[in-house]
């Protein structure tokens, strides 16, 4: 998986809905001037995409 979003090999544009509080949360976030200070949303939505798609794919992950 991709660690530079400026470098993605074959880039594909995805439009998510969330509601207006997971929003401001992730703004709130980033606001805060940690990790996340030097992110924007859209690379906040990659990383955490990225995120479930390993944890979904590891060995023991168990489905609900």
């Amino acid at each position: 998986m991709s660690r530079n979003p400026r470098r993605l090999a074959d880039p594909i544009r995805l439009i998510v809905s969330v509601e207006r509080e997971v929003v401001e949360a992730v703004d709130s976030l980033m606001e805060q001037g940690r990790y996340h200070r030097h992110r924007n949303r859209a690379e906040f939505v990659r990383l955490a995409i990225e995120r479930e798609l390993a944890r979904c794919q590891s060995d023991d992950y168990r489905s609900p």
